[in-house]
């Protein structure tokens, strides 16, 4: 598993001025488990990603993991990278 997917970007509300603005963060893994799903993507392609949890002390760390696999196919931090990055077809906004 590539060392990218233990960060990945939450949609964050921000206050900017007066105005309350959503903007996209980077942050380890580990800080994400109480975030809603659509707001969690990968920090690369901007897919859709599904988060694990570490269960027991020598199973995997903490991670997310791409829910499409074309997405992982055209991510650099994909499982499943087949050489030539790209953008996912169905990013989350």
């Amino acid at each position: 598993m590539p060392d990218h997917m233990f960060e990945c970007e939450v949609k964050k509300q921000f206050l900017v001025g007066e105005r309350r603005v959503w903007r996209w963060t980077s942050v380890p893994v580990t800080k994400v488990f109480d975030a809603a799903p659509q707001h969690v993507r990968c920090l690369y392609c901007h897919g859709a990603v599904r988060v694990h949890k570490q269960k027991v002390a020598h199973g995997p760390q903490d991670h997310v993991e791409h829910t499409s696999r074309t997405d992982s196919e055209g991510c650099p931090a994909g499982h499943y990278f087949l050489g030539k990055p790209r953008l996912s077809s169905e990013p989350v906004k």
